[in-house]
């Protein structure tokens, strides 16, 4: 089916004999924050998740009918980048936090004019994945009119575990060690926060700095 002449109404029907369908391939990238396993502890429901990019909608963006998607289980993040209309290059990562647990609903998309970041939240660990908004990496990453290098590409190369874009949670006295409540955003400085509950009724608070700053994350409560 063609796609609308309106440029703010891009979604549009595609069958397999329209468009090249790949299998997809998982690079893995283990990260190994300082903390030991836990024994006995709670074992999270999977989880799985979606986001659309703010112009997802217009044809004339580099972020056209683009998506992405996640699935979590145990300690293992599955990320996606998904597009209707082109193959996307390097588009699937599979991402596993050794001796953490994600939480349910523990991953965050956060959209910038120049990124796309990312916030994961575990039982013990937070971390930020900071990626380059397709509409910075379009043009010098074409491959051909169809082909297109996902925002996913470099993670490989990026020090996930950097003091400014990873913390281990405290140990607190009153925090609920059991409780999968938690949230996470991006401030309109570009300081990053998490946070989580206390049995006490209070708020475990994690900041981390804007991403382009020096400086290590910090913990309030």
């Amino acid at each position: 089916m063609a796609a609308s002449v309106n440029p703010a109404r891009s979604y549009m029907e595609l069958s397999a004999a329209e468009r090249e369908i790949s299998r997809r391939n998982f690079r893995d990238i283990n990260l190994r924050p300082d903390v030991n396993l836990v024994i006995g502890g709670p074992k999270h429901s999977d989880c799985a998740g979606g986001y659309c990019y703010n112009e997802s909608n217009n044809l004339l963006s580099a972020t056209r009918n683009r998506f992405l998607h996640w699935t979590s289980s145990g300690d293992t993040l599955e990320l996606v980048e998904i597009s209707l209309d082109i193959n996307l290059l390097n588009n699937a990562v599979r991402l596993k936090i050794l001796n953490c647990s994600i939480l349910p609903g523990g991953v965050h998309v956060c959209e910038t004019q120049n990124n796309i970041i990312i916030l994961i939240l575990t039982n013990q660990t937070v971390h930020r994945l900071v990626l380059p908004h397709p509409s910075r990496m379009y043009r010098s990453e074409i491959i051909t009119e169809s082909h297109i290098q996902s925002i996913f590409t470099e993670i490989g190369k990026s020090n996930l575990l950097e003091p400014s874009n990873s913390y281990v949670i405290p140990t607190v006295p009153g925090r609920a060690p059991n409780s999968t409540a938690s949230a996470a955003w991006l401030s309109s400085d570009g300081e990053t926060m998490f946070a989580f509950p206390s049995a006490s009724g209070g708020i475990l608070v994690i900041k981390m700095p804007p991403h382009d700053m020096e400086g290590k994350a910090v913990s309030t409560e």
